[in-house]
C-alpha cells in the first residue's frame, strides 16, 4: 500500500508542477491558459462634437466571432457608448458631413443586408439606431 501511496503523490506533485510551469510559460509569452476575449479602437477615429469616436472591436477567442461597440474617447480613456452595440458589422467611421437630425451630433452606418441602418449619437452622449434616416438625408 505504500507504494501505490508513494507514486499517486509523485503523480500528483508533478501534474501541479506542469500546470504552474504552463501557466508561467504562457504568461511570460503574453498570453494565457484561459482565453479571453481581446478588444482594440479599429482606426481611423473621427473628430466631432469635441471628442474623439472610434468603433471598439472585440474578438471573441472561444467561439472566434467579432463584435463592433461604438466608443469616445475622454480624458485619454476609451469609454463604451450606452446603445452603441455590440454590432456583427460596420462601415468605418468618417467624418461627419452635411445637415444632422436636430439633437445628433455623430452618425455611424452599419451593414445590414435587409436595410440601411444608423446609429446617431445625440449630443447627451447616448446612442440609438434608426432605420428611418437614410444617406441622402446626412449628406
Amino acid at each position: 500500500m505504500g507504494q501505490v501511496a508513494l507514486g499517486l503523490r509523485s503523480l500528483v506533485v508533478r501534474t501541479i508542477v506542469f500546470v504552474v510551469m504552463a501557466a508561467l510559460l504562457a504568461w511570460a509569452l503574453g498570453g494565457t491558459l484561459w482565453p479571453r476575449p481581446v478588444s482594440a479602437i479599429q482606426r481611423p477615429v473621427v473628430d466631432a462634437s469635441g471628442s474623439q469616436w472610434g468603433w471598439m472591436v472585440t474578438v471573441s477567442s472561444v467561439d472566434q466571432e467579432v463584435f463592433y461597440t461604438l466608443a469616445r474617447r475622454r480624458e485619454g480613456q476609451w469609454e463604451l457608448i450606452e446603445g452603441g452595440g455590440p454590432f456583427p458589422a460596420v462601415e468605418p467611421l468618417v467624418t461627419p458631413v452635411g445637415t444632422l437630425p436636430e439633437g445628433v451630433v455623430f452618425m455611424a452606418t452599419l451593414r445590414d443586408d435587409n436595410a440601411a441602418r444608423h446609429v446617431l449619437v445625440g449630443s447627451d452622449g447616448k446612442a440609438f439606431v434608426s432605420t428611418t434616416l437614410d444617406a441622402a438625408s446626412a449628406d
